[in-house]
């Protein structure tokens, strides 16, 4: 006889071998790492030696260089520990909210046999004829609440193999982190880890209510008298139940898997602000040392022009008394202006051709 667990072993076996896929992958994650790691420091080193970057500026990136390889190293290697934990604590919050304490493939599948056997045993104390029509309509609504069920264990079966190889075989993605040309890769894995645990979350809640539900249509088919109504009933809602765990869960993880990236930047953004925020203290502190030095030889090269028209022997303007407006100075033809008394000087004489001995101001007449 095939045991009535077979869908749980299925679930346990992938389990226990996520264990020796990870202690396989773990060192290879570790070299590609630290490789990748190595030529991103060579890089950035090659880039400031040619941009001869300043001190300041050197460090500033070194500090974010660092920041970023902590995170992700530590990430690597409590890997086996946090990743589990996320996806658990999808599912222990769903199974809390949904209020059941657990829920396995084989749990769902036999909800959904003992549905059917309840619908094929309700057709036993009828007539000849209402017992053949109601014989066939319970077949058929039998067949389809066992596999509406089945596709519903199934499905949950999926989730928590997937869940078990993003744990297991998932390890080798944050390998890719050392470097910022491939570490796209560990924020795509991520994302897939907060997708496959926002399903098993949902799929708890939805399972939760639905197993409730699939307990109250027993009673509908205890009532006496043959309908076909309730077997419709029921064949409705098993195929509602299927679309429900098939297409929910899938969609609310595939919106969750587009936002972990930046929930990622976040978590080492703190970090990269606080560098650049000190190194632009100390550039804008050498800035206003700049400004303050040129403002003081402004001044000198101020105070050296005036002090040269002075020895010249021109006056400086004198400032208006507060409150007044500025004068404009006085016109250049004014301050040259000759004094009375003084004989205006001679005029040059008209340009007069050659051989021409008259005098100039001598009118023709």
């Amino acid at each position: 006889m095939v045991s009535s667990t077979i869908l749980t072993d299925i679930v346990r076996d992938y389990e226990a071998i996520s264990t020796a896929w990870f202690s396989a992958l773990s060192p290879i994650a570790h070299r590609i790492f630290w490789v990748l790691v190595a030529i991103q420091l060579t890089w950035t080193a090659m880039w400031w030696a040619l941009d001869r970057e300043d001190g300041l500026g050197a460090l500033a990136s070194l500090l974010r260089q660092v920041v970023a390889i902590g995170f992700f190293y530590a990430l690597l290697l409590n890997g086996g520990t946090w990743i589990p934990a996320v996806t658990q604590s999808f599912s222990q919050a769903g199974a809390a909210a949904a209020g059941i304490t657990k829920l396995n493939p084989t749990d769902v599948f036999d909800q959904g046999l003992a549905l059917a056997n309840k619908i094929l045993n309700a057709t036993a104390a009828r007539g000849l004829l209402d017992k053949f029509l109601a014989s066939v309509l319970a077949g058929i609504t039998a067949l389809v609440v066992v596999i509406a069920f089945a596709i519903i264990a199934a499905q949950l079966l999926v989730v928590l193999v997937e869940s078990f190889i993003v744990i297991g075989a998932g390890v080798l993605f944050l390998g890719f982190a050392g470097s910022q040309w491939t570490r796209f890769f560990t924020e795509r894995y991520l994302s897939y880890v907060a997708s496959v645990g926002v399903k098993l979350f949902v799929l708890y809640l939805i399972m939760g209510v639905g197993m409730g539900i699939a307990a109250r249509w027993m009673s509908v088919l205890e009532r006496g008298g043959f309908s076909p109504i309730p077997f419709f009933y029921v064949m409705g809602g098993s195929l509602v139940f299927v679309f429900l765990t098939w297409h929910i869960p899938s969609v609310a993880g595939s919106l969750t898997a587009g936002a972990v990236s930046l929930s990622l930047a976040d978590g080492v953004h703190p970090a990269i602000l606080g560098s650049r925020a000190a190194g632009a203290g100390l550039v804008a502190a050498g800035a206003v040392g700049s400004a303050a030095l040129g403002g003081v030889r402004w001044g000198v090269d101020r105070l050296r022009g005036h002090t040269s028209l002075h020895t010249a022997g021109r006056e400086l303007p004198s400032a208006p008394p507060s409150g007044a407006g500025v004068s404009a100075p006085p016109p250049a033809d004014a301050a040259q202006a000759p004094s009375p008394g003084t004989p205006e000087p001679e005029r040059p004489k008209a340009l007069q051709p050659a051989g021409d001995t008259r005098d100039p101001d001598v009118s023709t007449m």
